[in-house]
């Protein structure tokens, strides 16, 4: 790569472009649906945390496992929902439905 032109070209740049892009459009999502400002000074905090459990729970679960944007998307939005609860923000049960195939790698990133 001689310019930074080349990094749009770069295949594994894009793909982690398009998770990112994935993870915020979930939390945007998540964030309407609770009715939270995404400037909420609550969830600087939150974010930090959920960031934390992601990136451990995903270097656990990556190892054997073919993890694909969709399902790293997905669990950034579930670390998400842990960390806001964490954190004592109120989370409506209709608002929210967690997805319990992610509850073994919680398990086994907490040991």
């Amino acid at each position: 790569m001689n310019n930074s032109n080349d990094w749009g070209s770069d295949p594994s740049v894009r793909a982690m472009r398009r998770l990112f892009g994935r993870m915020e459009s979930g939390q945007k999502e998540l964030l309407q649906r609770l009715e939270i400002s995404p400037h909420d000074g609550r969830l600087r905090a939150c974010r930090e945390d959920a960031r934390d459990l992601f990136e451990r729970v995903l270097s656990r679960s990556a190892a054997g496992r073919g993890q694909n944007e969709g399902d790293a998307a997905a669990l950034y939005t579930h670390c998400l929902i842990r960390a806001l609860k964490q954190n004592g923000v109120p989370m409506p049960t209709m608002a929210v439905t967690e997805d319990n195939t992610f509850e073994k790698l919680f398990r086994e990133a907490m040991e």
